[in-house]
């Protein structure tokens, strides 16, 4: 456990200074639902001391709000919730703590005075943060999670914001940790890093940890159990060393799920659909030049923060003062226009579906109409809306797509992320557009809503399209790809022509640890 942080040494008690079994967090008949909509029902775990709990589930099967409920955000309906015997209310509340997939530092500021934000009033003096950095030295010594507490947050690695946030719930006490996608960011050598030092702080040190994850592989390298929710049950709970990956897809999604290779199958028929000659933009991308032809999937792979977001930028024309040429079926495209990219044939599926894909305060309908209301049948003369047009084709793509909504005029806002994902590619497919950019298109997906996109690329490839992919899923590239090239630090660092890749060298050019030449 970890001592007060006023204290100038932190220490975490090893696994053999805990209480027995009986301690842990206990949520016992947890129900909760929103109006009509039953989110969980009668839901009952026990996460204890010093092991690994990964918890998975389908987008919407309740995972949220069970872990908002565990972290006191959430009143449940009914069921009760301990922790170490005590209520939240009285204490518990202050052992668990939630890292979030989307890190929640200031990156202007300094790991210790992140570690001081909310725990001080006024100025912080020399000595208070002298001693923080000591502290947070300490304990970084401790657990194994090495940390600089001077360093600016700014400068740190996605791997290295990922320890700042463990440490900092360390430091203020936690005992539980729930952590959610904890590796959806890191490049393949980091994720197995940061799976390791998960499991030490179960194992050496005493910490109960909730996973939670999408991808299969990683709870059986570092969790000790597993529950599965589906329809806010909790369908199945084993130990790990009794599962597969192949049976937890199956309880997950309630059917077999196929997650093999999907590359194509003969050379791409066309010619150069879509194609970058040298383009930039300043202190993002340097220089980068690559092709795809019709019928073709070119993966670009890198981890988060290497330049993928300035490339989705350029071919969404919104990229702040680009230079190179875009060329799509040999003819130059004006990159500094959105409409002049659309008009040329470029759908794009964004890498954050709710900020750049929909309009979460409006309807499914309305969101399905935002790039083509200008145009028949959606557009009558006169320029009027056609409110029927609007209707029946928001009806033809839910209904093509299984969006799971109770009516067109369902919020985009209330669905869960796989089906958000099915309505941001409905859109865009509907208008058969002949180069496809999709950025991170699984990124927090269960893996029934993975198979759903993959087998959508693999069908749009089939009808000849042009598929730019940018990913960090090294799964996802080695399924998909029928070409992958590696992004690093904005340049183009390693090329590969034909699969099946080798996982290993792709990893190290993501990492930015050698060049590869096609």
């Amino acid at each position: 456990m970890v001592t007060p942080a006023s204290t100038s040494r932190i220490t975490i008690a090893p696994a053999t200074e805990l209480p027995g079994a009986d301690d842990g967090v206990v949520m016992q008949g947890i129900a909760r639902s929103f109006g009509d909509n039953i989110v969980l029902r009668d839901v009952s775990l026990h996460i204890r001391p010093g092991e690994v709990y990964a918890l998975l589930g389908e987008n919407g099967a309740g995972k949220s709000t069970l872990m908002r409920i565990l972290t006191g955000l959430l009143p449940p309906d009914a069921g009760t919730v301990t922790v170490d015997d005590r209520s939240l209310d009285a204490g518990g509340r202050d052992r668990i703590a939630m890292v979030h997939q989307h890190f929640m530092l200031v990156p202007s500021m300094t790991v210790a005075e992140n570690f001081l934000l909310g725990r001080s009033r006024g100025v912080v003096g020399r000595g208070r943060l002298r001693r923080t950095c000591d502290e947070i030295s300490t304990l970084a010594a401790e657990t194994g999670l090495a940390c600089n507490p001077a360093a600016r947050v700014d400068t740190l690695s996605v791997g290295e914001q990922q320890r700042v946030e463990i440490l900092r719930a360390l430091h203020l006490g936690a005992r539980y940790l729930l952590l959610d996608e904890p590796t959806a960011n890191l490049a393949p050598a980091e994720v197995h890093s940061l799976l390791a030092q998960i499991r030490d702080l179960a194992v050496e040190r005493g910490v109960g940890i909730v996973l939670i994850t999408h991808h299969l592989e990683e709870v059986l390298e570092a969790a000790d159990r597993v529950g599965v929710l589906r329809g806010g049950r909790l369908v199945a709970e084993k130990p790990v060393a009794e599962v597969t990956t192949a049976e937890l897809a199956r309880d997950m999604v309630g059917r077999d799920v196929g997650l093999g290779i999907r590359r194509a199958a003969s050379e791409p028929s066309g010619g150069r659909m879509l194609e970058l000659v040298g383009v930039s933009v300043p202190g993002k991308l340097d220089e980068v030049t690559l092709r795809v032809g019709a019928g073709q999937l070119v993966a670009v792979a890198g981890v988060e923060g290497n330049g993928q977001s300035a490339l989705e930028d350029v071919l969404s024309g919104l990229a702040a003062d680009p230079s190179g040429a875009v060329r799509i079926a040999d003819k130059e495209v004006d990159i500094s226009s959105p409409r002049s990219l659309r008009d040329a044939g470029v759908g794009i599926v964004p890498s954050d579906r709710y900020t750049r894909g929909l309009v979460k305060s409006l309807g499914i309908d309305t969101n399905l109409a935002v790039d083509s209301y200008t145009t028949p049948p959606l557009a009558r003369r006169g320029g009027r809306l056609s409110r029927n047009a609007i209707r029946d084709r928001a009806e033809r793509i839910i209904a093509a797509l299984s969006v799971k909504a109770s009516s067109p005029r369902t919020l985009a806002g209330t669905l869960s992320g796989g089906h958000a994902q099915r309505v941001v590619l409905g859109r865009v497919l509907d208008g058969a557009p002949d180069v496809l950019v999709v950025a991170q298109p699984t990124r927090g997906l269960d893996v029934g809503a993975t198979e759903f996109v993959w087998d959508t690329l693999v069908e749009h490839r089939a009808r000849g399209a042009a598929i730019l992919l940018i990913s960090s899923d090294l799964d996802e590239i080695c399924s998909l790809a029928d070409r992958v090239v590696v992004l690093y630090r904005g340049r183009i660092v390693a090329e590969f022509d034909k699969g099946p890749f080798d996982r290993e060298a792709l990893g190290s050019a993501m990492g930015g640890f050698q060049e590869v030449a096609a």
